[in-house]
């Protein structure tokens, strides 16, 4: 089953973008006059004009928006996001959002919930309306399904973790797929519950598909509740929906994973314990944040801006905002390589993946750690 969808190629570009005309509106290329008369016309595959078309609140703290991008949008697989540029009080923003509905829509969507110290989700959730403009990327990510469907899928969300899995699953139910397919997803409670009708809707409609709706704080009665743990994981296995009868008592589905850092710790955790770890594939929201005691030392030196602060032991792009720099950035999970810059000098450690890298070479600055004095050519 092919998870992918096309759209036409943007007849602008067709009748436009050809070697003579764009040696004509040299030095700039026919798309920079282009965007001028219009922006809709735009001829930028990296930053997409997208109207919005309808915005869906979801909860208290989240809406589903959804976007209408010009001609130069193509597609996507369930489980990738796009990079929103955003423009607020003149200034240019950019974040990372996971597409939440079919691959096979018409048009894509984006859901944002408004966290705490999230600026721009929360402008999102606030002043967009229907008609606004925004850019978007093409779709990015590797959190996707694989060629091959097997036959029994187990995913866990928590939050807006559910988003990326939200479009796997309405792919693969729209599609009729046939394998048993489980879902374990933790809220707060029924009303921070995103997606919570339409979830139920697709289990009564689709007998392969079992949902666990698992609340931490709800009196309301529930087969699970609290945070997820090994109980958890086995009631899963045993639904109803004959994900045990297709996996065997004693092994795991392919398992997607997605939401905070102690989520995803806890459930890599389990699956390493039952030797099933090839089984899981994960997607954080943003870049694990621990670091071993004592690690915090030296200073960080920004060559083109001249400044030289301490090391406090966070992510390099984080230290670097809060110094007034202003590094390009996108995902901030170390996914999209928005925020690669070239470190001249030092010792910095891949937060996610805990590999060091020495003296100068390229890194990523939202999953990247300094041990000790480093230098950044920003």
């Amino acid at each position: 089953m092919s998870l992918a969808t096309t759209t036409s190629r943007s007849a602008w570009r067709r009748i436009v973008d050809t070697p003579i005309i764009n040696a004509l509106a040299a030095p700039h290329g026919i798309g920079r006059y282009l965007e001028v008369i219009n922006p809709m016309w735009s001829l930028d595959k990296s930053r997409i004009p997208a109207r919005i078309s309808a915005i869906t609140a979801e909860t208290d703290d989240s809406v589903s928006i959804e976007l209408s991008p010009n001609g130069e949008w193509t597609h996507f697989q369930p489980g990738q996001f796009v990079q929103v540029f955003i423009e607020i009080d003149g200034r240019q923003h950019s974040r990372s959002y996971s597409l939440s509905n079919s691959a096979y829509s018409r048009k894509p969507r984006i859901t944002v919930k408004a966290h705490d110290d999230g600026f721009v989700s929360k402008y999102i959730n606030t002043h967009l309306k229907v008609g606004d403009r925004i850019n978007i990327s093409s779709a990015l990510g590797e959190f996707v399904l694989p060629a091959q469907i097997p036959n029994a899928l187990l995913f866990i969300a928590a939050g807006s973790g559910i988003t990326p899995m939200m479009a796997m699953l309405e792919t693969l139910l729209e599609h009729h797929h046939s394998g048993a397919i489980t879902l374990l997803y933790y809220s707060r409670n029924n009303a921070s519950c995103i997606f919570r009708r339409r979830l139920e809707d697709l289990a009564k409609k689709h007998s392969n598909f079992s949902l666990f709706l698992v609340f931490s704080t709800s009196s309301t009665p529930q087969t699970l509740r609290g945070h997820f743990d090994q109980s958890h994981l086995l009631s899963a296995i045993s639904s109803e929906n004959g994900l045990a009868e297709h996996t065997g008592a004693i092994t795991l589905p392919l398992t997607y994973v997605c939401g905070p850092e102690g989520l995803i710790d806890k459930v890599s955790a389990e699956y390493e314990l039952l030797g099933h770890s090839d089984k899981l594939r994960s997607e954080r929201f943003k870049a694990p944040t621990s670091q071993a005691p004592g690690e915090a030392s030296g200073s960080i030196a920004f060559k083109q801006s001249q400044q030289i602060i301490d090391n406090d032991g966070r992510a390099l792009l984080d230290q670097a905002e809060d110094a007034g720099l202003n590094p390009q950035s996108g995902c901030r999970m170390g996914i999209c390589h928005t925020c690669s810059c070239l470190k001249t000098s030092g010792t910095v450690r891949n937060i996610s993946t805990g590999e060091l890298s020495h003296g100068e070479e390229h890194i990523r600055l939202c999953v990247s750690q300094a041990l000790g004095d480093v230098a950044l050519s920003i």
